[in-house]
């Protein structure tokens, strides 16, 4: 009990471990989970030609692919 009330004590300076944690799992998310924008414009991007890139485009436009939730695996 008191190492609990000192450990209690000791950690009113930090920040609150939930916010902390938050924002390192939503950079790790973002880094290896980019959004379905970020998808979609890297594979744009890489199409060699003009004609590969409008057919890339109304791929896109077609699909009716289901858009990734916070926690979508590849």
């Amino acid at each position: 009990m008191v190492l609990f009330s000192l450990c209690k004590l000791a950690s009113f300076d930090l920040p609150p471990l939930t916010m902390t944690l938050g924002r390192h799992l939503g950079r790790i998310r973002h880094k290896f989970l980019p959004t379905d924008e970020e998808r979609d414009t890297d594979h744009l991007a890489s199409a060699a030609d003009l004609d590969e890139l409008e057919f890339r485009i109304r791929e896109l436009d077609r699909s009716k692919r289901q858009k990734r939730g916070p926690f979508h695996h590849f």
